[in-house]
């Protein structure tokens, strides 16, 4: 933590200084480099003037080896580019270069300096322009030049000088500034060691440094504050170990209570299965041999009764045998693995269409599609979903069952559609998925009304959602998740 913080406040702050000294160094250099071209600019102005002024008397006697000397004794700097003297009439009359005299040039009449930049063997200079007049007789201008790549006002010693001067100055304030940081950042650093490495069973051993706390600036502010914090979190911890071990003992109770439950429901189903089952085969029986024997001594409406008695004990008997898979599949303990609800699917197809071979049915059963669940819980699943399609679709010219899986919202989506009877959405709204509700009368479709609930359950425990989606005449669908 200390060098982290510490490394990144040195840089920045030395990036920043660094950044401020060099413009700083930059603005001053370009300030001085303006004042001295103004100075040089002044210098060879004044040397213009002392041209002119001493041309007069070589112009007025036309001494023209009098201007050729005056000329070359104005031109002791390297850095001037040139001179000459040009006439009224347009003719260069003196120049520091012999060749150009007597060269035609375009006269200009001025009434002060002109100052202009123009190239020289290509190189830029600046030149100035005095005219030379007597009274108001226009005699002749006079030119110098100088070159402005070749003005430098410092050397590569001053320059290095420079350098060595910002650096120095640079190293001196990045040393200050660095021990200022130093000295405010160590509370800081020791503040958040403390924060980070105390725990509630440290903070009351090891409460924080008192210099920290004695301090009037925010760091003191903050280390009282975190003070107060571990206090108010060491109340609060002993008021969650009590509430833990309340909670503990709730828990405790009530895992006993279902267990005793669990023990009640055994029980329940066992009676169910044993206790209320013989009953039910004996009056099955009972009522089966009193057709066979006494079937002809009784009218019409008698059998009928009898076999009303049958038909109702073989009911019940379906019901409890649904009711206690029901009870079986809430009390069963997962055993996950991968499973092929594609192949569940198909062996479903394959049992139906074995036990109604007459039923031709349309079915589309996409490949692939792998879960992770119990395989015995999500046969039975699968069996109650693919017999319902098959069931209410029995009656359709061209029955159709389709099983297939997309994408929504992330996750994927198993669905089961059929073409057959569907039901009211409205109607159905409230006990699609409860034990022993039917949307369909038993004259029109056979059953025992857990169907779906069975689903529901295998569903849930596996941590899925099911839904439905319908409407009269129109088949259904049902879309339900399972675990990836």
């Amino acid at each position: 933590m200390r060098s982290r913080l510490f490394t990144r406040l040195a840089l920045s702050i030395t990036l920043l200084l660094t950044f401020a000294l060099l413009t700083l160094g930059y603005l001053l250099l370009e300030d001085a480099q303006k004042k001295f071209l103004h100075e040089r600019q002044q210098q060879v102005k004044g040397q213009a003037i002392t041209l002119a002024n001493g041309s007069l008397d070589g112009l007025i006697a036309r001494d023209y080896e009098l201007l050729e000397n005056w000329l070359q004794s104005v031109m002791p700097a390297d850095f001037y580019a040139y001179a000459f003297l040009s006439s009224a009439a347009g003719k260069i009359i003196s120049h520091t270069n012999l060749s150009q005299i007597g060269h035609a040039i375009a006269f200009m009449e001025l009434d002060d300096v002109l100052i202009r930049q123009t190239t020289d063997n290509g190189r830029q200079v600046e030149e100035i322009i005095h005219p030379i007049k007597i009274g108001n007789k226009y005699l002749a201008n006079a030119h110098l030049a100088y070159y402005l790549d070749d003005v430098s006002f410092y050397s590569d010693t001053a320059a290095f000088n420079i350098i060595f001067v910002l650096t120095l100055f640079l190293l001196i304030l990045l040393a200050a500034v660095l021990l200022i940081v130093k000295h405010f950042l160590n509370p800081i650093i020791r503040l958040t060691h403390i924060i980070t490495t105390t725990s509630l069973g440290a903070a009351r051993n090891n409460p924080l440094d008192s210099r920290l706390l004695k301090r009037d600036d925010e760091i003191g502010i903050l280390a009282r504050e975190f003070q107060n914090m571990i206090v108010r979190l060491r109340d609060s911890y002993t008021a969650l170990q009590n509430e833990e071990a309340r909670l503990r003992k709730m828990v405790e109770k009530k895992t006993f209570d279902l267990q005793q439950a669990n023990k009640a429901l055994e029980a329940f189903s066992y009676s169910i299965s044993h206790d209320l089952r013989a009953p039910l085969r004996a009056i099955n029986g009972f009522s089966q041999a009193l057709s066979e024997d006494y079937g002809q001594a009784l009218d019409e409406t008698a059998q009928g009764y009898i076999e009303r008695i049958h038909k109702g004990a073989l009911r019940m008997e379906q019901l409890i045998e649904a009711l206690l898979k029901l009870s079986r599949i809430q009390r069963s303990e997962l055993n996950k693995s991968r499973v092929d609800l594609s192949k569940l699917a198909r062996t479903s197809i394959q049992r139906l269409q074995e036990q109604h071979p007459a039923h031709n049915v349309e079915v589309h059963i996409s490949e692939g599609l792998m879960v992770n669940g119990d395989k015995h819980l999500l046969s039975v699943m699968m069996e109650n979903l693919i017999g319902n399609a098959w069931k209410y679709s029995s009656k359709k010219v061209q029955p159709r069952i389709d099983f297939f899986a997309q994408e929504e919202n992330g996750k994927t989506l198993y669905c089961v559609r059929d073409n057959g009877a569907g039901f009211d959405m409205q109607l159905a709204k409230d006990k699609l998925f409860g034990t022993f509700q039917r949307l369909h009368s038993s004259r029109e479709f056979e059953g025992s009304g857990i169907g779906l609930a069975t689903v529901q359950r295998i569903i849930t425990l596996h941590e899925g959602r099911i839904r439905a989606e319908s409407a009269v005449d129109k088949g259904a669908s049902f879309y339900f998740t399972l675990p990836e």
